[in-house]
């Protein structure tokens, strides 16, 4: 089923005075794409799964956005076929909460991760120039599983599943079984130590159905794809703040909306921008303008900066301010409750342990 809208093509915001429209192609569904598409195999192959539930293409840059729900063990595969995409650098990128749904006209399409491919190839065998990046971003809105009370007694039955006593290896698989998502991590580690076939085939089932949600620790991302979270995301933007040159600091404003951490972390660094009246001269201020803009509801503490800021003699700088000021106002407030804060606090401090742990290796 496919549907054209015509949708604010924020690439390219911060290199055009004036909003950029682009038509886009929405295809809903998972209706298969063929040779005929005009993508070569491999991102066909990460294209033509079950999971997909949405396909945007075209745009300013004649890109690809396909959306996709499912579970760790689809979203592990995916993990697989993105990392075959032909492409100078692969990155997966994940968010410590759950996805805003896709809204398409009286629509709310949910998902789980999208891929997005620039600037998509036309034939088969046609590279992407090698500074080109393909990026996989995944919303992980589950913490990972707390430590077992007796880390001791979930060994000793790991090891009885090697046991040549039927009985005590079926009492054991049970004991793990009731153990549930604690036991994750040892069952991982006893998978790893190269246990007996019927013990693998059995840490596997046990494993698996405690693995069901997206977790930090059910995602299994191969080796030589770069993976950033919040905070990398949030010190790219910094460092984009820093520069000399007006429009890569507003690109860096943008960027501080889309890093996924709670916008009272950006929001005094916006205002610093939009209250300096040498920033109204570039696209700096602009580039905050569209960072307030996205963050709706949560940028209210920013609209007397806004209003300072309009009254630029930039025009484009102007129009952006009053902009983004009818759409915060417009905006209804989505609270964040403190369990939910606190999760997402944890899932990020998780998410900065697995970059860092990557890293290391």
């Amino acid at each position: 089923m496919k549907r054209c809208a015509l949708v604010l093509g924020f690439l390219g915001l911060l290199t055009l005075p004036a909003p950029a429209f682009a038509l886009r192609e929405i295809m809903v569904g998972n209706q298969p794409l063929g040779p005929g598409s005009g993508y070569d195999n491999e991102v066909l192959d990460a294209l033509n799964v079950p999971e997909r539930v949405l396909i945007s293409t075209g745009g300013l840059v004649n890109d690809v956005d396909a959306y996709f729900k499912g579970g760790p063990k689809a979203l592990n595969e995916a993990f697989r076929r993105f990392a075959a995409v032909p492409a100078g650098r692969h990155e997966v990128v994940l968010m410590p909460f759950a996805a805003q749904p896709f809204n398409f006209g009286k629509e709310s399409i949910p998902y789980d991760w999208v891929m997005h491919v620039p600037g998509t190839r036309r034939g088969p065998g046609t590279k992407m120039p090698a500074g080109d990046q393909v990026t996989l971003t995944v919303y992980v809105p589950n913490p990972g599983p707390p430590a077992p009370a007796d880390p001791k007694a979930i060994r000793a039955w790991v090891g009885d599943l090697g046991s040549n006593e039927f009985k005590v290896r079926e009492r054991a698989a049970k004991e793990l079984a009731v153990a549930g998502r604690p036991a994750a991590g040892l069952l991982r580690e006893a998978l790893a130590a190269n246990p007996t076939p019927e013990a693998r085939e059995r840490l596997e089932k046990l494993l698996a159905a405690v693995s069901k949600e997206l977790r930090v620790d059910t995602l299994e991302i191969p080796a030589g794809l770069t993976v950033v979270g919040p905070d990398d995301l949030l010190a790219r933007a910094r460092k984009m703040l820093a520069d000399k040159a007006g429009h890569i600091r507003g690109d860096g404003a943008v960027k501080l909306a889309e890093c996924g951490v709670p916008a009272a972390e950006v929001l005094p660094e916006l205002e610093k921008i939009l209250k300096s009246e040498s920033e109204w001269q570039s696209h700096a201020a602009y580039g905050a303008a569209m960072a307030a803009y996205r963050l709706g509801a949560d940028a209210r503490p920013l609209l007397p900066a806004l209003r300072t800021a309009a009254e630029s003699k930039v025009e484009y700088v102007a129009n952006a301010c009053k902009q983004a000021i009818a759409a915060i106002e417009k905006a209804k407030p989505e609270p964040v409750s403190e369990a939910e804060a606190k999760k997402r606090a944890t899932v990020r401090t998780e998410i900065r342990e697995l970059v860092a742990g990557r890293a290391e290796k």
